[in-house]
């Protein structure tokens, strides 16, 4: 049997179009990968954050975060059935349901999701990469240097997403095993740091009191998960259509809840600096 599974320098030739049975090379543990690399970077640490930001002790925000996680991923896992079964995404999928012009809405709100992310994921990115420049290099910070930076993490993600799945699936094999032993040894080098039992008290609730901050801060984290909703779809499709259910939502429940690495180092490492002024870089 000849093997049509295209090569990973391959531009991705399929757009919103059926993918063909004998494209269809992913499994589960492929659509977990793929979600759990693409929430394994710094806008999900950046997320984790919000809820101390907001006035939760420590172990208020690392609820708050479990359970917008778990809530999210719980909605979100449906949305990966739909590929395998028609061979499309969900917003042309979706058409079934709303019509031709009633996906648009979809449509819409998937690229803006897109847009948020990809603007959120380059600043965190490059301030990051900046932040190492300026400490381990000795440059020296400016507009131009964030700019330059900017427009090169910009480049790769847009380079990454025309050569398509195939070339997507393999820089998420990476960065889920990197990017984890990355986060995982920040942990580890901020624990002799850590306050376990930092609470700034109820006058810190961001909302005045403690219920409103915490179902904010759980919808905050929640967003994570439900954006993914819109884009599930592009990436089941290249599943078998015989492919169980349960793999399928199994693959979603557990991609999600192992984003709580990122999101807990978000959470924990916020404690560090929460409350404290900032100084003047004059």
């Amino acid at each position: 049997m000849t093997d049509t599974r295209p090569r990973i320098t391959e531009v991705e030739q399929h757009g919103i179009d059926t993918i063909p049975a004998e494209h269809r090379h992913s499994r589960p543990l492929d659509l977990f990968r793929i979600q759990f690399g693409g929430a394994n970077t710094f806008a999900t640490v950046i997320l984790g954050t919000f809820p101390v930001i907001l006035g939760l002790s420590l172990w208020q925000a690392v609820a708050a975060t479990v359970a917008g996680v778990l809530v999210g991923a719980l909605f979100l896992m449906p949305m990966g059935l739909f590929g395998p079964v028609t061979g499309t995404n969900n917003a042309v999928s979706s058409g079934a349901h709303f019509g031709v012009r009633g996906r648009i809405v979809g449509s819409f709100l998937s690229l803006l999701t897109a847009i948020a992310f990809y603007s959120i994921s380059v600043w965190v990115s490059g301030d990051a990469v900046v932040g190492a420049l300026v400490r381990l290099a000795g440059v020296h910070d400016s507009d131009l240097l964030r700019g330059i930076v900017y427009a090169v993490l910009g480049g790769v993600v847009i380079v990454v997403v025309i050569y398509g799945y195939a070339f997507m699936l393999l820089v998420n094999k990476v960065v889920v095993i990197g990017n984890t032993l990355l986060i995982l040894l920040g942990g580890l080098a901020y624990t002799g740091k850590l306050d376990l039992g930092y609470n700034p008290g109820p006058d810190a609730y961001a909302l005045g009191s403690f219920w409103p901050t915490f179902v904010l801060s759980a919808l905050i984290v929640m967003g994570n998960p439900i954006s993914f909703g819109a884009f599930l779809g592009d990436w089941s499709r290249y599943i078998p259509a015989g492919t169980k259910p349960s793999r399928l939502l199994g693959a979603t429940l557990f991609a999600q809840l192992a984003t709580l690495v990122p999101f807990l180092f978000g959470v924990f490492t916020a404690t560090l600096v929460a409350g404290r002024p900032t100084t003047s870089s004059r």
